[in-house]
């Protein structure tokens, strides 16, 4: 005859997988994020490599990146019970199953890279839908009484386009520095956890 778990047995066999689950996916995150970015040799942002045909390639790999980072932040924010204080426990009380407070940063670590991961997806929607604009307006350019008007509005959208070049170039650029962070955090969470 089976003996039935105890709510506490149920919650903390809950938290083990949560925390094996959000393990997983973060590097499923890191490795979604490395395959958004184009790197040299030494492990750098290619800037070179960044040019309008990766811009266009972007577009899947980023909404990967987005699926994961938000299937990642589900299971990190229930492997420390989020909104739920009644039944969290630190770690410095219960050195098995409890939290660690590097494991609450982490899912403030997460929400700020999926913040960020949206932006990107928003600022390529709206880059898209210009570049549409932008082609249509190519036609316009044939009838001599709007060609100055659009010249003009096609200089500022070409501007436009490498200032978007350069701007993703810094939001990756914040992204490595943060995962750095984000490996630490991860690295000191496996490290002291062990659910058997």
């Amino acid at each position: 005859m089976i003996t039935p778990l105890h709510h506490s047995d149920y919650t903390l066999k809950n938290r083990a997988f949560n925390c094996r689950m959000r393990n997983r996916y973060y590097e499923e995150v890191y490795y979604a994020f490395r395959a958004v970015m184009p790197l040299d040799a030494k492990g750098e942002i290619d800037g070179s490599a960044m040019n309008l045909e990766w811009f266009k390639n972007l577009a899947q790999e980023i909404n990967r990146l987005d699926r994961v980072l938000k299937t990642c932040l589900e299971y990190a924010q229930a492997a420390v019970f989020y909104g739920k204080a009644d039944i969290a426990t630190l770690y410095s009380k219960d050195k098995r199953w409890g939290i660690l407070q590097e494991e609450i940063f982490l899912v403030h670590f997460l929400q700020e890279l999926l913040s960020t991961t949206r932006y990107i997806i928003a600022r390529m929607e709206t880059d898209t839908i210009l570049q549409q604009w932008s082609g249509s307006m190519q036609d316009m350019k044939a009838k001599p009484m709007n060609s100055g008007f659009v010249s003009s509005i096609q200089e500022k959208l070409t501007a436009m386009n490498n200032a978007t070049i350069e701007e993703f170039k810094d939001l990756f650029k914040h992204i490595i520095d943060r995962f750095q962070i984000g490996n630490t955090l991860f690295g000191t969470v496996q490290e002291l956890q062990n659910f058997y």
